[in-house]
C-alpha cells in the first residue's frame, strides 16, 4: 500500500514537472504529434525547469546511487524542451543510455553535457565543479551530529537536501532570486514538514525507499516550477567551458606525473593486544575461535604481495622502512612515546593502515582515537553500520567510479559485515570506499546478537558511510579500514577481500597523490562556490585545474581497482558456485532449506589451498585463468565447455564440479556430462539417520533407517575420462592416455554437495571441538582437491564401544540440557527427578537408556581413552546405538580407579537441539 501511494505521487509529480517542461501540455499529447521534435518550443522556462531536475535527481544519484533518481534522470535527459538537432537528440540519447549500462558515476559527465547542449550552457561548466564537488566532499557530512528533538537524524536531511542546494548554486544565474528564494524556502518547508511527519508518518522503512528520496526532492523543484520567471534570459558562456578544459588539461597531466613511493615491507602490530593475532597456527588439527578469528593467512598473503612481513613484538621494535604498518583493533593504549615515534614515521613517509571494527571491544575504539583524533583530527565511532533492513551491507560500486577514487570499483556487490562510522574527518580526508546507504548505531557486545538491539529508525543518520578512508599526511599517509571480518581466516577466502587488500596496498604506493587529492578537493569545492557566483573564466581555469587534480589523483589510486589477482601469488584454488549456493558469515541469513558453504571454503586455507571465490552466481570460469578450480552447485551456464575441460585435464589443471544432489535430474547437466563421456546411475543403500527431535535427550525417539539414494558417475566405454578413484561423495577421472607418473589434472564429480554444507559439518567456529564428520569433510575434500590419497570413508576417530564393561560403581547421573539440570537420580534406587518443564517419554526407560550409556563409556575409556591426569580428556569419540556422538571426560582417583564420567554433546553440529552433558559418578 505504501509502496502504491509513493508511486502515485512520484507519477504526479513528474506529470507536473513534464507539463511545466513541455509546453504545458500533457506527454501522451505531444508525443502523438507527428512533428514533436519540431514544435517543442524552445522556452528559457521550461528548459530551466528541465535543468534544476535533472542536476537535483544527478546530485541525489550520484551521493547515494538511487536508482529511481537515476533512471528518472536519464529520461528526462533526451526529452529536453528545446528545438536542437537531430544530432544533439541522438547524443542526448547515447548519453541517457551511458548511465545505465556504466553506473550512476556516468552522470558527472552527462549532466553537464545535457546542460551545455541546451540554451543553459553557461551553467554546464559549473555544473561539472558542482557535481564532482558534491561527490568527492559528502562523506564529510556523514559526521553530522544527533540534535535533540529531531524525529529525523540532521545528517539524513542533509544527504536529501544537499543536491537540491547544489542545483541552485549552479544555476544561480539562471534562475534569479526570486526563483532561487522560492526554491529555498519550499526546500526549508520540505524539511520542516520531513522532520514533523517523521515522528508519527514517516517511518524507516518510508525514509530508506529510492523512491520517497526522490519523490522528496522532487517536491521543491515543482513547487517552484511557477515561480521561475519565464522572461529571466540565460546566460551563454563558450569560453567558461574552454578555459575550464584547458585547466582540466592541466590538472590531469600534472597529477599523473605524481612520484610513487614503492611497498618492501609490511609489518603488523603485536604489542597493543592479539585480537586478530598474526601469530598462530592455521593447520588441518586447528579449529574455533583462536584459529578461524586471526589474521594468519592475511599475513602470509601480504609477504607474498610485498615480499617481507613481520610481527611487531613490543613498542620498541623497528617500524618498516619503505613499508607499511598495520595497526589492528589494539586492547592495550599505545604509550605516549610510541604514539610520538608512529606520528614522525608516518608523516617522514611511512604508510599506516589502520584496521578499525564495529563497537568498542577491548577499548579498541578509545584506543585508537586517543592516538588518531589529537593528531590526525580522525575519530572513530564506537557504533555499527547496517542497511535498510537491519542487514550486513552489500553496495555495488560502478567500475567507472575507479576515476573518483574507488578501490573496491569491481561493479558487482560487495558484502561488507558490519563496521564503525567515522565521527570526525580532517578536510583532507578522502572516501576509497563506502557502505553505501546505510543506518549508524551505537553497538554493544554486551548484547546477545553482538550488533547491539539494532532497530532501524529514523532517529538513527541514514546515509553513506565509508568504510574505507584514506589521508595523507607530511610525505605518507593513512589508510583506515572499518570492518575488521573480511580478513579473518574465516573470510579471507572471498576474492573481493583479498582484492580489496591487494588494492588498499598498491593505493599505499601513491601516497603524494592521496595528499594532493585530499587538498585539492577540498580546494575543489571552494572554486565551485566562486565560480558559481561570478563565472569569471579565469576562476573557471583554475577551478578546471582543481578538478583535474582532484580526478587525476583520484584515478591513479583508483585504478587500484583493476590489480589483476595472480595464480599461485592471490590463489591456489579458483571457487565459482551457483546462484542457490549460499556464501554468508552470520547463519540467520541463511533461511532453513538453503546450503551455505562458507565454513568449507575457509577451511580448505588450512590445507594450503588458499581459495579464492565469487560471489555466488557472478562468474562463469575462465579455466586458463587459473590452474585449479572448484565449482559449488553451479547454474548450467556457469559450465565451462566440455572440450575446455578436456584440454584443461590434459594441460595438468584441475577442474572439481559439486552438484546439488537434484540437480542430478538437471537435463542441461546431464547433457553436459554426457559430452565428456560420463554418465549417471543411481547409487542405493541403506543409511541411518539421527533423531532430530528437539527438546533434549529424553524427547528423543531413536534413530531412524533410511534408504539412501545418491546419484554416480562412471565414464561411458568411448570415453575420453578414465576413473581414478571414487567414492559416494566424489568420482574422480584422468584423459586418457594415462602416464606413471600422472602427468594429467583432474576432473572430480560428484553430487553430494549438501555434505559439504555449514549444516553438515557443524559449528566450528565460535566452539573448539568439531564433530568428527566435520573433520573427515573437510579432509575429504581436501584430498579430493589435492589429488592425494583420501581418507576411509568413516571418521576413525568415532568408536561405536560395546556394552562389555560394568559400570556399576557410578551409581549416581545427572542429564543437564543447556546447563540446567534436566534428570538426576540414583540407578541403585531405580528412580530419577526430571525438571518439570522436560517431558520423560518418549524414552520408555531413561534409566536404562542411561545405564547403557555409561557402561559403553566405561567400555570405551578401558579400551580407547588411557588416564593422561587426574582428569583425561578424550581424543576420541563414542557414537552411541542412536547416532549421538559424545565426547568424553573422566576423572581418577589417586590410585587411577575410574570415579565420573562426563559426556558432552553439542547439538549444534547439526543446527537443532541442545547441549547435552551426562554425568555419571559414585
Amino acid at each position: 500500500m505504501l509502496n502504491w501511494m509513493l508511486q502515485r505521487m512520484l507519477n504526479w509529480v513528474l506529470q507536473r514537472l513534464l507539463q511545466r517542461l513541455l509546453g504545458w501540455m500533457s506527454l501522451t499529447e505531444l508525443i502523438s504529434r507527428p512533428d514533436f521534435f519540431r514544435t517543442a518550443r524552445s522556452q528559457d522556462r521550461a528548459v530551466l525547469l528541465w535543468a534544476l531536475a535533472i542536476l537535483t535527481l544527478g546530485g541525489l544519484a550520484l551521493i547515494e546511487r538511487n536508482a529511481v533518481a537515476a533512471l528518472i534522470a536519464g529520461v528526462l535527459l533526451p526529452l529536453l524542451p528545446a528545438r536542437v538537432s537531430t544530432t544533439r537528440r541522438t547524443l542526448l540519447l547515447i548519453a541517457s543510455a551511458s548511465i545505465f549500462f556504466f553506473g550512476t558515476t556516468m552522470l558527472l559527465i552527462v549532466v553537464p553535457l545535457g546542460l551545455y547542449v541546451s540554451s543553459a550552457r553557461g551553467a554546464a561548466p559549473i555544473a561539472i565543479l558542482g557535481l564532482a564537488s558534491e561527490k568527492l566532499l559528502i562523506h564529510h557530512f556523514q559526521s553530522a551530529p544527533d540534535i535533540v528533538g529531531q524525529s529525523i537524524h540532521l545528517g539524513s536531511l542533509i544527504y536529501v537536501t544537499v543536491p537540491i542546494l547544489f542545483a541552485l548554486l549552479i544555476l544561480n544565474r539562471e534562475l534569479g532570486w526570486r526563483s532561487i528564494t522560492t526554491l529555498f524556502g519550499a526546500t526549508l518547508v520540505t524539511v520542516l514538514a520531513l522532520d514533523v511527519a517523521g515522528a508519527r508518518w514517516v517511518n524507516f522503512s518510508t525514509l530508506t525507499l529510492p523512491a520517497f528520496r526522490t519523490l522528496f526532492v522532487l517536491l521543491p523543484v515543482s513547487a517552484a516550477s511557477s515561480a521561475i520567471n519565464i522572461n529571466y534570459s540565460p546566460i551563454s558562456n563558450y569560453r567558461g567551458s574552454i578555459w575550464l578544459a584547458a585547466g582540466f588539461a592541466v590538472g590531469a597531466v600534472g597529477a599523473l606525473l605524481l612520484p610513487t613511493t614503492p611497498i618492501r615491507s609490511i609489518a603488523f602490530d603485536e604489542s597493543h593486544g592479539h585480537w586478530e593475532t598474526v601469530k598462530g597456527s592455521f593447520g588441518p588439527n586447528d579449529f574455533g575461535r583462536s584459529a578461524n578469528y586471526t589474521y594468519t593467512a592475511l599475513y602470509s598473503y601480504a609477504s607474498k604481495l610485498v615480499g617481507r612481513a613481520y610481527a611487531l613484538e613490543n613498542e620498541g621494535g623497528k617500524l618498516p622502512e619503505a613499508g607499511i604498518f598495520v595497526l589492528k583493533m589494539p586492547s592495550m593504549s599505545l604509550s605516549e612515546a610510541f604514539s610520538e615515534r608512529l606520528e614522525t614515521w608516518v608523516r617522514d613517509g611511512g604508510r599506516l593502515l589502520i584496521i578499525a571494527d564495529h563497537t568498542d571491544l577491548y577499548d579498541s575504539s578509545q584506543n585508537l582515537n586517543a592516538f588518531l583524533y589529537p593528531r590526525f583530527g580522525i575519530r572513530i565511532g564506537t557504533n555499527a553500520v547496517f542497511d535498510a533492513r537491519g542487514m550486513p551491507t552489500i553496495p555495488i560500486t560502478d567500475k567507472i567510479a575507479s576515476a573518483i577514487g574507488y578501490v573496491n570499483a569491481n561493479g558487482g556487490p560487495w558484502a561488507w559485515q558490519t563496521g564503525a562510522s567515522l565521527n570526525a574527518l580532517p578536510i583532507a580526508a578522502v572516501e576509497l570506499a563506502n557502505f553505501g546507504m546505510s543506518f549508524s548505531e551505537p553497538g554493544d557486545y554486551s548484547r546477545p546478537n553482538r550488533f547491539g538491539p539494532f532497530l532501524p529508525r529514523t532517529s538513527l543518520r541514514f546515509g553513506t558511510h565509508t568504510s574505507v578512508m584514506g589521508l595523507g599526511v607530511g610525505s605518507g599517509a593513512i589508510f583506515v579500514v572499518l570492518d575488521s571480518t573480511p580478513w579473518s581466516n574465516f573470510s579471507i577466502f572471498l576474492r573481493e577481500y583479498k582484492h580489496l587488500f591487494s588494492s588498499i596496498l598498491d593505493a599505499m604506493t601513491k601516497p603524494v597523490a592521496l595528499k594532493v587529492w585530499g587538498w585539492s578537493a577540498a580546494f575543489l569545492g571552494a572554486m565551485f562556490i566562486a565560480c558559481a557566483l561570478s563565472r569569471s573564466s579565469i576562476l573557471l581555469a583554475v577551478g578546471g585545474i582543481s578538478i583535474g587534480v582532484s580526478i587525476g589523483c583520484a584515478a591513479t589510486i583508483g585504478a587500484a581497482s583493476f590489480v589483476p589477482q595472480i595464480d599461485g601469488r592471490d590463489f591456489q584454488l579458483r571457487v565459482a558456485t551457483g546462484d542457490s549456493a549460499k556464501l554468508e558469515f552470520l547463519k540467520q541469513l541463511v533461511a532453513p532449506g538453503q546450503r551455505n558453504f562458507v565454513r568449507i571454503l575457509s577451511a580448505m586455507g588450512k590445507y594450503g589451498l588458499e581459495p579464492a571465490s565469487s560471489p555466488s552466481g557472478s562468474e562463469t570460469p575462465a579455466l586458463d585463468n587459473a590452474k585449479n578450480w572448484l565449482l559449488i552447485q553451479p547454474d548450467p551456464s556457469q559450465l565451462p565447455k566440455p572440450e575446455g575441460v578436456l584440454s584443461h585435464i590434459s594441460k595438468g589443471g584441475n577442474l572439481s564440479v559439486i552438484f546439488g544432489p537434484e540437480q542430478a535430474g538437471d537435463t542441461a547437466v546431464r547433457a553436459w556430462l554426457s559430452e565428456l563421456g560420463l554418465i549417471t546411475q543411481r547409487s542405493i543403500a541403506l543409511s541411518v539417520a539421527e533423531d532430530a527431535r528437539t527438546g533434549g535427550l529424553l524427547n528423543r525417539r531413536g534413530s531412524a533407517l533410511l534408504r539412501d539414494v545418491r546419484t554416480l558417475t562412471v565414464p561411458a566405454q568411448t570415453a575420453k575420462l578414465k576413473e581414478r578413484d571414487g567414492d559416494q561423495l566424489i568420482q574422480s577421472y584422468t584423459v586418457r592416455p594415462t602416464t606413471l607418473p600422472r602427468t594429467s589434472g583432474l576432473l572430480n564429480v560428484g553430487f553430494s554437495s549438501d555434505q559439504f554444507t555449514d549444516d553438515a559439518i557443524g559449528e566450528i567456529w565460535e566452539g573448539i571441538y568439531p564433530s568428527a564428520i566435520g573433520k573427515l569433510r573437510e579432509q575429504q575434500l581436501a584430498a579430493t582437491l589435492l589429488g592425494s590419497e583420501p581418507p576411509p570413508p568413516m571418521p576413525t576417530d568415532l568408536k561405536r564401544p560395546p556394552r562389555d564393561a560394568d559400570g556399576s560403581h557410578l551409581h549416581q547421573y545427572l542429564l543437564l540440557v543447556d546447563g540446567k539440570s534436566a534428570l538426576s537420580g540414583s540407578f541403585q534406587h531405580k528412580e530419577f527427578e526430571a525438571a518439570e518443564n522436560v517431558e520423560a517419554a518418549p524414552i520408555d526407560n531413561p534409566i536404562s537408556y542411561l545405564e547403557s550409556l555409561r557402561d559403553r563409556s566405561t567400555s570405551f575409556i578401558a579400551s580407547s581413552c588411557p588416564r593422561t591426569a587426574k582428569v583425561t580428556q578424550c581424543a576420541e569419540r563414542i557414537l552411541s546405538p542412536d547416532m549421538l556422538e559424545w565426547m568424553v571426560s573422566w576423572a581418577s582417583s589417586d590410585d587411577g580407579k575410574l570415579i565420573a564420567i562426563e559426556l558432552l554433546h553439542e547439538r549444534r553440529f547439526s543446527g537443532v537441539g541442545s547441549t547435552l552433558n551426562v554425568i555419571f559418578t559414585n
